[in-house]
């Protein structure tokens, strides 16, 4: 399962949180973004509970992220 996790992170933090998220095994790639999100992540896991447990036990978890939001990819393109 593909999920996209659109993270709020504190402008100091930003360095810190990529560095944390790049260590991740779970994590397929991440954008940092202009807006109220600082930065998309790309999330492989292989089922439901994992993904849940990814963003809660370990994304939410991290010093400096203020908020998540999450979208399942529903279908895509492979290049």
């Amino acid at each position: 399962m593909s999920e996209v996790a659109l993270v709020e992170i504190r402008a100091e933090d930003v360095q810190q949180v990529l560095d944390h998220l790049a260590a991740e095994h779970f994590v397929v790639a991440q954008y940092e973004l202009l807006g109220r999100y600082n930065l998309g992540v790309i999330i492989e896991v292989k089922d439901k509970q994992l993904l849940f447990d990814v963003v809660i036990s370990n994304i939410r978890k991290i010093p400096g992220v203020q908020e998540t939001r999450t979208h399942l990819i529903q279908d895509g393109v492979v290049l």
